[in-house]
Formats: C-alpha cells, sequence, structure tokens
C-alpha cells in the first residue's frame, strides 16, 4: 500500500473526490474507465475537514523527482521544481476561479525570490487555498479567450469556426487541448485547467 494512502482512512468522502480528479485526467487523455464512485456532491454535506497529509505536497514532489529520475516516465504535467513553476502550471485555473483571485498571486509573486520546490511550502498553500473557491462561468469564459489568444494564429480557418461554434466554455477547453496537443504548445499543455472542470 502506497503510504499516502493511508491519509483516506476514515476518509473516503475525500477519496471519492481525490478518484474523480483522476477520472478526469483520464477522460482528458482519451482513456475509459469502469470504475464508478458516488457523485462528489452526494457527499459534500459529509465533509467536515481534510485529512492531514502523510508528506507535504513539497515533500510529495521531492520523493516524485527522486523516484523518476533514472526512469524515463513523466505525466502530462511535469513536476515542478520551483514556486513559478507550480503557479505556471495552476496560474488559469486560479483565473477560472475569478480574475482578482488570478490577480491576487501575480502581485504576490512579482519581486519574489523563486524557491525550489522543496522551500514553497507557504506558497503552495496559498495556491490550494484560492483552489478550493467555487469556478465562475464569466472567469471561465475569459478564460478560454486568453487561451485562444495563444492558438489563433496557428489555427486554419475551418479550426476558428470550429471554436467560435462551440456552445459552452467547457467544450472550447477541450477543443482548446486538442489544438495544443496538434500544435505542440507545452506550455499550455502542462496547465491544470483542462482536466480541472471535465465531466467524467
Amino acid at each position: 500500500m502506497h503510504p499516502e494512502t493511508r491519509r483516506w482512512k476514515e476518509h473516503l468522502e475525500f477519496l471519492v473526490i481525490r478518484h474523480n480528479l483522476v477520472l478526469k485526467e483520464m477522460v482528458l487523455r482519451g482513456f475509459n474507465h469502469n470504475s464508478p464512485c458516488p457523485s462528489d456532491k452526494s457527499i459534500e454535506s459529509k465533509i467536515d475537514h481534510v485529512p492531514s497529509y502523510i508528506d507535504l505536497p513539497e515533500v510529495q514532489f521531492e520523493i516524485l523527482q527522486k523516484k523518476y529520475k533514472q526512469k524515463d516516465q513523466r505525466g502530462r504535467i511535469p513536476l515542478p521544481r520551483t514556486g513559478s513553476e507550480f503557479w505556471s502550471h495552476h496560474k488559469y485555473s486560479v483565473m477560472a476561479r475569478g480574475y482578482q483571485s488570478y490577480l491576487d498571486i501575480q502581485k504576490f509573486m512579482r519581486n519574489r525570490k523563486d524557491y525550489p520546490i522543496g522551500q514553497e511550502h507557504d506558497f503552495i498553500r496559498i495556491v490550494q487555498i484560492y483552489m478550493e473557491k467555487q469556478m465562475i462561468i464569466k472567469a471561465l469564459n475569459n478564460v478560454t479567450e486568453h487561451l485562444w489568444g495563444y492558438t489563433k494564429n496557428k489555427a486554419n480557418l475551418q479550426e476558428k469556426k470550429d471554436f467560435f461554434n462551440l456552445p459552452d466554455s467547457i467544450k472550447k477547453l477541450n477543443y482548446l487541448f486538442r489544438m495544443a496537443e496538434k500544435y505542440q504548445q507545452n506550455y499550455l499543455l502542462h496547465s491544470t485547467i483542462f482536466a480541472d472542470f471535465l465531466p467524467y
């Protein structure tokens, strides 16, 4: 048993939420699954406090860095080496929870020394707090427009037409992910935003 799984003992409602985050990533990458769990909405009322980490996130990153150092094995999002890399992975997810939230962290990051990820406990916690907020539709619309800016000069006429004909921001996000894959835009591919709001 992986040591971190002990965190979920007597906290199965959080394990369901964690499981569903993994499913979203699987769906994004085109995998099928047959591992349904109760809807996380049905268990929200049972949640009282977040269980403590066995290893803090910054320690987990360092453990995984050592584990994969000798292996040619990588996830969609690289393990962050510094606080700024961690922020680059999460910035659009935060922006989708309110543009002011994004500006708050950008201001915090300005003129700040960039530390190795193992020394970024306080900053990681700041981002986590913002990530716990609910998504705002207007803010998500702004994110898709922002991300489109990275792609519009590469997209052909049909792709532009297809994008603007999509009915909502979730579908646009999924389309932007496929575009980022096609045009090898790693900066976008490494963002948490694409799996953040997917249905599963």
